[in-house]
Parts: C-alpha cells; structure tokens; sequence
C-alpha cells in the first residue's frame, strides 16, 4: 500500500512541475510582449518627433510631444497586454465566456 501512495505522490509531483512550467512559460511571452510593446512605442514616438522636429524645424517641440505621446501609448498598451484585453472593444469579456465552453469536463459538472 506504500508503494501505492508514494506512486500517486510522484504524479501528482510531476503534473504539478508541468503546469507550473506552463505557466511560468506563459508569463515570460505576456511579459516579453509587454516589454517590446513599451520600447516599440517610445522608439517610434521619439522618430517621429525627431522627423517632426527636422521636418519643421521647430527643436524640442515635435520631440518632446511625440515622445511623451509614444510613453503614454506603450502604458496603454502594457495595461491592456495585463488585462487580457485585445484592441478590439469587448474582446475580454468573450474570451472569458468562452473559456469553459472549451473545456469539457466542466461543461458536464455545470449540467
């Protein structure tokens, strides 16, 4: 009977290990994703600020307006990313009715 139960304890060990990588893996791309989407928008607001600036001469102005504008759209983006939300309105909410409808086994415990 040892035996036995040390046996489900090693499973239940291990199925523990692997969703923990999983998600752990999961985390990493959500904040990777995070982290490009913040530098992408402050580069390319700051670009164009700079091209605002040579473009029209007007030295720090475009600069400093597009670069502030760049941050602010990244935070956005960042706080969205965080959220689960896409760039589509409501896109939230359906990803999370559709959830369980994905999972069978809870689709028979709700009946």
């Amino acid at each position: 009977m040892p035996s036995d139960l040390e046996d489900l304890g090693r499973k239940l060990e291990q199925a523990s290990k692997t969703d923990t990588h999983k998600q752990d893996a999961e985390n990493v791309s959500v904040g990777m994703k995070a982290g490009t989407e913040l530098v992408g928008c402050i580069i390319v607001g700051a670009a164009l600020g700079w091209g605002l600036d040579t473009w029209l001469g007007i030295k720090p102005f475009g600069l400093i307006s597009m670069l502030l504008l760049g941050v602010t759209a990244g935070f956005v983006n960042v706080w969205r990313i965080t959220q689960n939300m896409g760039s589509n309105v409501g896109y939230s909410q359906l990803h999370q009715r559709e959830k369980p409808a994905k999972n069978p086994a809870d689709q028979g415990e709700s009946e």
